[in-house]
């Protein structure tokens, strides 16, 4: 073998080596990989229906054929249909206390702690009752919300459009993970009523749609994680990219050099 082939074999090899090591293998990026498409899969376990907490925000009204017999039992009116912003919400939702009760005028302290909404509205229902014939009670939990932090586009307190979320819909209205995320280690944190529960899920393990954390509750925590070894250089300083490029470049030129 002569020096120019073996020259080449060397810078052949120095190349490979630079560029395997700025990449990521596909299967550690791929969400859900290498899962069977074209079947139907059963649906996973569901959650149990999310039971209200202290601080959590209510919306309360009690319908009739007559809204004037029922005006005593809500909030402003005019109120209610100009809220459009987090202060004025406030003035027309009940607020649950550190004790899980909400005050509702006339109807008097209610707790709702512990409760599901459809529980909360039959026990307001009943209370209602006692003063009106023919009316109903309408209950939503406006607070529903979930924090996406970590290496995701745009990290922060995400508003839920649904009473749950898949995983993945949870995390793209964070603008899904960047080019850094690690999609392997993405931690849950849940409360419930015993305590905090932590759980770490695996976004390219195809049997994730099997989990029990497949949906996503309100005020639930996602955190995403960096990779040790990412796409690009974060992790390292603005000037890394360069140094390592060119501390390569020259072995490669010095063994170049040797072998003239």
């Amino acid at each position: 073998m002569n020096r120019l082939s073996l020259r080449n074999i060397i810078f052949f090899i120095a190349v490979t080596v630079f560029i395997s090591s700025c990449s990521t293998p596909l299967q550690d990026i791929v969400y859900i990989n290498d899962i069977e498409t074209g079947k139907i899969y059963e649906h996973g376990p569901i959650p149990d229906a999310y039971k209200i907490r202290e601080n959590d925000q209510l919306f309360i009204q009690v319908i009739s054929d007559n809204p004037m017999d029922v005006a005593f039992l809500n909030l402003n009116s005019y109120q209610t249909t100009n809220a459009s912003n987090e202060s004025s919400m406030e003035l027309v939702t009940y607020l649950v206390n550190e004790e899980g009760i909400i005050d509702y005028p006339y109807l008097g302290e209610i707790k709702v702690i512990g409760l599901t909404v459809s529980e909360v509205k039959e026990t307001i229902q009943k209370e209602v009752d006692k003063y009106l014939t023919g009316a109903a009670v309408f209950v939503k939990q406006v607070s529903r919300t979930i924090t996406v932090l970590g290496e995701v586009k745009s990290a922060g307190q995400q508003v839920m459009v649904k009473n749950r979320l898949t995983i993945f819909e949870a995390l793209g209205t964070a603008g899904d993970l960047t080019d850094w995320g690690n999609r392997k280690n993405i931690k849950l944190i849940r409360e419930l009523s015993d305590g905090k529960h932590i759980y770490e899920m695996d976004l390219t393990d195809p049997n994730l749609i099997n989990s029990p954390y497949y949906y996503i509750l309100p005020h639930d925590v996602l955190y995403v994680e960096h990779r040790t070894r990412v796409y690009g250089a974060k992790n390292l300083g603005y000037a890394a990219p360069v140094a390592i490029t060119a501390s390569i470049t020259t072995v490669i030129l010095l063994m170049l050099n040797f072998l003239k």
